[in-house]
């Protein structure tokens, strides 16, 4: 009768518990709180290469075309660093279906009016993850483009 409540004690002893359940769970927390670090900043790069891209293409549609003057904003409209590309001058005619459809500077569009003068500006960085998730090349590369109407 004496193992039979030996056994009994350790069957009913939960002393040990809290600490497997412990070990189950901590690698689920470190890897979604990995995640949500991976991601959120992936986001917020994502975030500010767009915003540098805007500021590019705001100044750009508000002063006269300058290619330093443009990088430069597209520069110091972002809190990180990004790269940016050299903006592109080109003339076209809007188009309902493409967007811009690119013509000679002062040709006449088919729906009337002289060619537009666009500028395209884009900016681009790489955000390297902490942790390898699967899908995703490491580092990840983020560009964004705008292209804007000049007078």
């Amino acid at each position: 009768m004496r193992h039979y409540n030996v056994f009994r004690h350790l069957l009913n002893s939960q002393s040990g518990a809290s600490a497997a359940e412990f070990a189950l769970i901590v690698p689920l927390i470190v890897l979604l709180i990995t995640a949500a670090i991976d991601f959120g900043g992936l986001i917020y790069t994502r975030l500010q290469v767009a915003s540098a891209t805007h500021a590019g293409a705001s100044f750009a549609s508000t002063q006269a075309f300058d290619v330093a003057a443009i990088t430069t904003a597209i520069a110091g409209g972002a809190s990180i660093a990004v790269t940016a590309a050299t903006p592109l001058q080109t003339c076209g005619c809007p188009n309902a279906s493409t967007g811009i459809a690119l013509a000679t500077c002062g040709d006449t569009c088919t729906a009337g009016g002289a060619a537009g003068k666009y500028v395209t500006v884009s900016a681009s960085m790489n955000y390297s993850l902490i942790y390898p998730w699967p899908g995703l090349s490491n580092p990840v590369s983020i560009s964004s483009t705008a292209t804007v109407r000049i007078p």
